[in-house]
């Protein structure tokens, strides 16, 4: 492990700042060091490159992402915001709250108000207002992150 010491006088708050490969290594280094209160904070800002600029967006507002072709768009509880970028690179930022309920659409877990079964589309989920069909594939992730959140 590297330790860095930088003396910046025109800072107005300190700043500790912890890098690691894993988020495995990040929680071990939290645990060694009794830095708990870190662990609780998330990278809860996203940067987004659209084509009108850049977007800074709160984790906590995204309720879902969907691909289509060579765009993702980002459905927040305030508008959507699409960026030119594949799936899977948000799928590996957003692993902790997020999962992914078909090929093309990824959730935020704490958006998810109810599971519904239809007829047509097999099981419904709705976030918001919206209803998303989850793909028979996928419905092993809803049900896993279920019951790791009934064992809490």
């Amino acid at each position: 492990m590297k330790l860095k010491k930088q003396i910046d006088p025109n800072i107005e708050e300190v700043e500790i700042v912890i890098v690691a490969r894993r988020q495995e290594e990040f929680s071990a280094i939290v645990k060694e060091y009794h830095l708990e209160d870190l662990s609780s904070i998330d990278n809860e800002k996203l940067y987004l490159a659209t084509n009108k600029g850049f977007e800074i967006v709160n984790i906590r507002e995204i309720l879902y992402l969907k691909s289509e072709k060579n765009y993702l768009d980002f459905h927040m509880t305030d508008g959507v915001i699409r960026v030119r970028s594949p799936l899977y690179f948000y799928e590996k930022k957003l692993a902790l709250n997020f999962i992914k309920i078909s090929r093309n659409t990824l959730v935020n877990f704490e958006e998810i108000r109810r599971l519904e079964t239809d007829f047509v589309y097999g099981v419904l989920l709705y976030i918001g207002e919206e209803k998303l069909p989850v793909s028979r594939r996928y419905l092993a992730n809803i049900n896993k992150k279920l019951e790791e959140g009934a064992k809490k």
